[in-house]
């Protein structure tokens, strides 16, 4: 899944920077790296519906400001477990992206705003047909990279397409 390609980036260069000693503190002496959330809209569709939808288009409503944004729609996968080697204290575990079937996808909305928006999904088959157009009144929440205490909030949103093919708002 999208998402969790960017939180694996995410963890990754969080750790590189916690092991370099990177980024400079917060005020009350956290370190805080220098990370940040995409501001955008988010869409998992999910496994049932999935092959059916070819590709997405999302048109968002702002303040009065209306954007089409083309939705990359990107094979959807979970974290699973790796076996650990060892049982000691220096013992290596991991976790590998095991596909679920889903598509996902973002739209980065550099106007988003963490106010009550209108949105229209619109699915098309692989051939280009409309399999559904659905619109939906959603509230972004700033996201932060590693907490409030570093700053860095961000209007994010996400969305959701169930089974049947209905969308709702992903909290």
């Amino acid at each position: 899944m999208h998402r969790n390609l960017t939180a694996a980036i995410v963890l990754t260069a969080i750790t590189t920077l916690t092991a370099c000693g990177g980024g400079a503190g917060s005020p009350g002496g956290i370190p805080c790296p220098g990370l940040a959330v995409r501001k955008g809209i988010s869409l998992d569709i999910d496994p049932m519906y999935a092959p059916q939808v070819g590709s997405a288009t999302l048109m968002s409503c702002w303040g009065g400001v209306c954007t089409d944004s083309p939705m990359d729609l990107m094979p959807a996968s979970k974290p699973s477990a790796l076996p650990c080697t060892g049982t000691g204290p220096d013992a290596a575990c991991g976790a590998a992206a095991v596909p679920t079937g889903g598509k996902s996808g973002f739209a980065d909305l550099p106007s988003l705003a963490a106010t009550p928006g209108e949105i229209t999904l619109k699915l098309l088959d692989a051939g280009g047909a409309e399999l559904r157009t659905q619109s939906l009144m959603v509230t972004p929440e700033i996201k932060y990279p590693t907490g409030p205490e570093c700053g860095g909030g961000t209007p994010q949103a996400g969305l959701q397409v169930a089974p049947d093919g209905t969308l709702s708002e992903r909290r």
